[in-house]
């Protein structure tokens, strides 16, 4: 089937603003999916799927979520408003069967579904952009999910078979996040929430206390224009890390080390002391409108503004390794070359470089939405128009020291932080320091979206077909990114000028608690590095640094996507049997701009390339009713994934200087795409319990693999990391579960509960190396959660383990030359425990990685470590009332 809609101009979008003015309707998305549970209905019967509370109803509710949707899905409702223990979204997600979590400055920051983090995030059924690099990509597509507190959250819901009537974008799942309406209560709901959290952070930054506030005033009234209601919901969180991690740098191969005759695989360096360390601030605000005039129309208005800043810092002095010395020893074993891993040496002739930097995040989102919804007979019809505006903020300053380290001794460990120690050299006395560079990084980004979408269902009764839903969608997508990447060297970079002269305010004695094994060191004052004025004048660096063409580009994406799906049933032998069958045409033109280099002058010129392309994009979900409560399902289809618009620059940028880094990107890249097929087998039984096993096999074209190479840039040497795509990849695995309170037990047993599920998956994708395959980027083969629960009278707890076996982080990265990177398995142990008072007044304890879980990473092989972070652990205190 191919749906002619390429033909159509960008003037659909007026034609839908204007029916969607004609249109006495308005919802949520249409037609509603158990991703959209929380529509704009007022149907109040659905009040206990959004205000839950204690555990067991919210289990219910995520369970009646699961059990009524037509596709493979999976949810959490909040248990209470403004009573969740996790500190964003993603953290919230992690407890979902198959969803993995990647953590950033000790908070949850992004996920991927049964292994794929090209996931589709949506809010409220609307897309939402300003994704940070490590979330995916800087200045990108998908909504962060740092950027939204838990407080605000009514529920996550994720589709993991998926249905024509979903945005295009998902290839693991698509994942909704739902907010609260008013006419999901019944009346006046006012809640405030205060919490106080405690950071326990590592040895030299102590612990800090910050606060987390959320309030939420809800009311409707039924007045001679119909029904209304209006919602606002606001949140302020702030929170703090503080790490130390030694991070050992990457591999190198020496033939016949220190004389040994024996070829030796080693780090270049290690830097430690890398004193992470700063502060998060998430302001957020919710306001919802809904009316119903009559019992056919519902109009709703809803406005979301998010603002995100995180102000970080480190120092951290970074030891180059010299000449060996025959005083080494060796792991057991050897490398498929032959070669053998330094598990200790001794080294002359050493270097270091100490450094300070700051680097500040911040995003800010503004989303508008207006819509309706018109209920007549046999026909629905649903419109919404929405206008989303992000800005997007990126700085990394960083000032460079230089000192001559005579002895050092390096100790590569596994399991274990790797330690240095060094010699010959006195690292408090200011005058072995000498003033090297500065690097200035700004990343900065506009994003902006418009878009529109009609949707209808038409119920044809209790026959074969049972209804239609239809629909047209399009969008206007414009990302403008620019800033610049600057390096300055101080006295030409030759060393000549120590500290020993150097204003007192500008330095700091890095304390040895933070530096871990080479005691106290000097460096440049974090309060110095923020301030840039004052080290700018002392060593006669420019004020300030000029965007540079190098960073800029501008891409551009209209997407115009129809699509259909039947909903048919029928009965055999007594058996059930639902579903749906459809299919979604997407049409996307691409227009991009960059500056790549000449090849003849070397002078930077700007370069477009647009293209158009057309995808349909099946998708069936059958659903067999075995007995009254267990039932079969069955998903097919295709999904779609974009490629990050970073990938398709057609400019090579110097990343790092210092490092000696760039990146080159591919505008002829192609969209992922993913032929998914899904089996579930689930058991309900009693008010909450659930029994389930699942299968999936997905197999994907077009994943980017990176890869690495050596280019000559500006007469230097540089690593240069470029991007291709991987070609076949599959995806293969199972998810088990269950949840169940044990009611039958004496008092006051009765009240415990568990809820348990396991994924394994097993992938495989092609290698940079020729003729070998290799596991997907950030998929562990084994992941799973175990939760125990308490729930009597007015006391409820819960204790939750999650763990993930370890996953390939990289394939070939720049800075690992072509060795993959590897993370080890991690395991984290939350608890919770809330009091209600009286039926107003509750009071809830929890706390995070009460285990001090750490994470780990290395070069290949396990005795190859390159880094090893000591995880932050905090424990909150929370008062909440309800008017």
């Amino acid at each position: 089937m191919k749906i002619a809609i390429g033909r159509w101009s960008s003037g659909v979008l007026q034609a839908l603003l204007a029916s969607g003015l004609a249109l006495p309707l308005m919802a949520q998305n249409s037609p509603p999916t158990p991703a959209d549970a929380s529509d704009q209905s007022g149907d109040n019967s659905k009040l206990e799927e959004v205000v839950v509370t204690g555990l067991r109803r919210s289990l219910e509710s995520s369970r009646a979520l699961k059990r009524d949707g037509d596709a493979i899905t999976d949810s959490i409702v909040a248990q209470d408003i403004g009573k969740l223990p996790d500190q964003n979204i993603a953290e919230a997600a992690q407890r979902i069967p198959g969803v993995q979590i990647q953590y950033y400055n000790n908070e949850g920051s992004s996920i991927a579904v049964r292994g794929l983090s090209q996931t589709k995030v949506v809010l409220d059924g609307l897309e939402v952009y300003g994704s940070s690099a490590h979330a995916g990509e800087y200045n990108g597509r998908n909504f962060d999910l740092e950027d939204l507190p838990a407080e605000l959250l009514s529920g996550i819901d994720v589709n993991k078979s998926s249905s024509a009537n979903e945005i295009e974008g998902g290839l693991g799942g698509y994942v909704n996040i739902r907010t609260r309406k008013p006419f999901d209560f019944s009346g006046l709901q006012a809640v405030v929430s205060a919490k106080a959290t405690d950071f326990k952070m590592a040895p030299g930054f102590g612990s800090k206390v910050e606060p987390q506030i959320s309030a939420l005033l809800s009311d409707r009234w039924n007045t001679s224009l119909g029904d209304m209601g209006l919602l606002l919901n606001a949140a302020y969180t702030k929170s703090a890390y503080g790490t130390a991690e030694d991070e050992v740098q990457r591999t190198q191969e020496v033939n016949n080390y220190a004389g040994s005759g024996t070829n030796v695989v080693l780090p270049i360096g290690m830097f430690t002391g890398n004193g992470h360390n700063g502060d998060r601030r998430q302001e957020a605000f919710v306001a919802a409108f809904q009316w119903k005039p009559n019992d056919a129309t519902l109009v709703h208005a809803n406005y979301y503004d998010f603002d995100y800043r995180l102000e970080g810092s480190f120092q951290t002095v970074r030891f180059y390794v010299g000449n060996p010395t025959s005083d080494f020893s060796l792991w057991d074993g050897t490398n498929a070359d032959g070669s053998r891993n330094l598990k200790s040496g001794a080294f002359t002739d050493n270097t270091l470089t100490d450094a300070s930097v700051i680097g500040d995040e911040g995003r800010v989102t503004h989303l508008a939405v207006l819509g309706a919804n018109w209920n007549n007979g046999p026909l629905t019809l649903d419109t919404e128009v929405s206008r989303n505006n992000t800005s997007v903020v990126n700085t990394l300053y960083e000032w460079g020291i230089d000192a001559k380290v005579p002895g050092l001794n390096l100790t590569l460990n596994q399991g274990a932080p790797s330690a240095i120690a060094v010699s010959g050299v006195d690292l408090t006395n200011k005058a072995n320091f000498f003033p090297d560079y500065l690097l200035a990084i700004h990343l900065d980004g506009v994003q902006t979206n418009t878009a529109a979408h009609i949707d209808g269902n038409y119920n044809f009764g209790d026959g074969l077909a049972r209804s239609v839903d239809f629909g047209l969608r399009y969008s206007d997508y414009t990302r403008r990114s620019y800033g610049f990447v600057d390096f300055d060297c101080i006295d030409g970079c030759s060393d000549a000028t120590s500290l020993a002269g150097a204003d007192p305010a500008l330095l700091t004695l890095v304390p040895g608690t933070q530096s871990r094994n080479v005691g106290p060191y000097w460096t440049f004052a974090s309060s110095a590095v923020r301030g840039q004025t004052a080290l700018r004048q002392l060593y006669g660096l420019p004020a300030s640094e000029a965007e540079q063409t190098s960073q800029y580009q501008l891409n551009n994406e209209k997407t115009l996507a129809a699509y259909i799906k039947l909903n048919w049933g029928f009965e055999v032998l007594g058996r059930q049997i639902t579903g749906n069958m459809g299919g979604r045409e997407v049409r996307t033109r691409l227009d991009g701009e960059a500056y790549g280099t000449d090849p003849v002058s070397g002078d930077p010129v700007l370069q477009g390339k647009s293209s158009t392309r057309y995808n349909f994009l099946p998708s069936f979900n059958g659903k067999l009713g075995l007995t009254g409560e267990l039932f079969l399902r069955l998903g097919a289809s295709k999904t779609l994934g974009q490629v990050n618009f970073q990938y398709l620059s057609t400019a090579t940028v110097i990343s790092n200087p210092v490092q000696r880094d760039a990146q080159q990107g591919n505008p002829n890249l192609k969209p992922y795409t993913s032929t998914n097929y899904d089996l579930s087998l689930e058991d309900y039984f009693g008010k909450s319990g659930l029994i389930y096993v699942g299968l999936f096999h997905k197999r994907v074209d077009g994943f980017v693999q990176t890869v690495a190479t050596q280019e000559e840039i500006n007469g230097q040497i540089y690593n240069v990391s470029t991007y291709q795509s991987a070609g076949i990849s599959t995806i293969r695995g199972v998810e088990v579960g269950m949840q169940k309170f044990f009611d039958g037990l004496p008092r006051p047993f009765e009240g415990l509960g568990i809820q348990a599920n396991y994924t394994y998956v097993d992938s495989q994708a092609p290698s940079p190396v020729a003729g070998e395959t290799v596991p997907l980027q950030g998929l562990s083969k084994n992941s799973y959660n175990l939760v125990g629960m308490y729930e009597h009278s007015r006391v409820s707890a819960r204790l939750a383990y999650n763990y993930r076996s370890s996953y390939l982080v990289s394939t070939s990265s720049s800075g690992a030359q072509g060795v993959p990177i590897v993370a080890a398995s991690l395991g984290t142990l939350d608890f919770s425990v809330a009091y209600n008072v009286t039926d107003h007044l509750s009071f809830v304890v929890d706390g995070v990685n009460i285990l001090n879980a750490n994470t780990e990473q290395y070069y290949g092989n396990p005795h190859n470590q390159m880094n090893y972070l000591p995880l932050n652990s905090r424990y909150g205190l929370q008062a909440k009332y309800v008017f």
